[in-house]
């Protein structure tokens, strides 16, 4: 699986959840009066759980492909030399993905797309600010995530491998080993004995 494949699920999954855990948190700062009385929400979080688990989902699929390409010995750095470069593009999806989440939530709970600005659920400079710090964060916690559940998976399935490889391949278990020795050392004396030895004497 090229490297292409890995970023693109991930950055996908990235921008779901951070999309997820940015827009309640907005939402909830409007909510609050904290810019006045001005409207800036629906006033509903009815699409944040379903995005998580789709994130959610598409995070287990970003971590089989990390395992496979860990199993297949490819680099396990190319999450971590992309990230950055990985970043503008996240957050624009990001962006995409709110529209579309708030706009299917308002469609669901108004029976129509408010349209303006509410799809942000604050004023402008606040919303993308806090959007951008979360992706920022989310990201780098999930790559360190990723790397480390991919490694221990790795190591688990390795280990599983090379114990299934013994026990159809390895030698004779210790145990019989040795009773087999000892049951050859018993014997021989005996062998010594009575072939060396002369036959009784026989009374009458």
């Amino acid at each position: 699986m090229k490297h292409a494949s890995l970023r693109i699920w991930f950055a996908v999954a990235v921008a779901v959840i951070s999309a997820a855990i940015a827009d309640p948190l907005v939402e909830a700062a409007s909510n609050a009066g904290w810019f006045g009385s001005a409207n800036f929400t629906d006033h509903s979080n009815l699409d944040v759980i379903p995005a998580l688990l789709s994130g959610a989902i598409l995070l287990g699929i970003a971590l089989v492909l990390r395992v496979r390409r860990e199993l297949l010995r490819a680099s396990s750095e190319a999450l971590r030399t992309h990230l950055a470069r990985l970043l503008p593009a996240v957050f624009m999806l990001q962006l995409g993905v709110l529209f579309a989440m708030e706009t299917i939530e308002q469609t669901v709970v108004a029976g129509r797309a408010l349209g303006g600005s509410i799809w942000l659920g604050g004023p402008v400079w606040f919303s993308l600010s806090v959007h951008a710090l979360v992706c920022v964060a989310v990201a780098f916690v999930l790559a360190r995530a990723v790397r480390a559940c991919a490694r221990t998976t790795v190591r688990v399935i390795r280990r599983l491998r090379a114990l299934a490889l013994r026990a159809l391949h390895g030698p004779a278990p210790l145990a019989l080993r040795r009773h087999g020795s000892r049951a050859v050392d018993r014997s021989a004396p005996a062998l010594r004995r009575a072939g060396n030895r002369a036959p009784p004497f026989q009374l009458v």
